[in-house]
């Protein structure tokens, strides 16, 4: 007989992005370029109440967020002047319409803080009936980050 040893979800999407990176060192991602990420989230958990592990629909509003905007680390952030916010990195004095911008709470803006960033959102929204979530963001189709969360 057999029973149910564990249920989970999977999605994927593309979004395109651009970005650029604080390094201590010459390198080509110190100038703003741009991506088509695809994003792999899988959730582990019970059904909840609507017989779902999670809202595909969540995940979907999220790419939507970072989905042809700019991504800046909020380090970088110098001011905000009326809808504008003002980016100081690099050399760089970037004045960006803020709804153009995706402010991210982390110090860079590598692969690896915007997996973070992405389960760190879905973790918001999960239920309790969620027990382990895992997210890769490929940056091209050869590399990825990857970060999992449990609880």
């Amino acid at each position: 007989m057999f029973k149910i040893a564990e249920r989970k979800i999977r999605w994927h999407k593309d979004f395109d992005s651009s970005h650029f990176l604080d390094l201590p060192y010459e390198s080509k991602c110190l100038r703003i370029h741009g991506h088509t990420y695809n994003v792999e989230v899988e959730i582990w958990g019970e059904l909840n109440e609507n017989g779902m592990i999670f809202d595909f629909n969540h995940l979907g509003n999220l790419v939507k967020l970072l989905d042809h905007k700019i991504l800046v680390s909020e380090k970088w952030v110098t001011s905000r002047e009326g809808s504008y916010v003002v980016v100081e990195k690099n050399g760089k004095h970037l004045k960006l319409p803020q709804d153009e911008v995706v402010i991210l709470n982390k110090p860079n803006v590598t692969a690896e803080y915007i997996a973070e960033w992405f389960a760190e959102r879905i973790a918001e929204k999960a239920g309790k009936n969620v027990r382990k979530i895992k997210v890769r963001i490929w940056e091209d189709p050869r590399s990825y980050a990857e970060i999992t969360l449990e609880c």
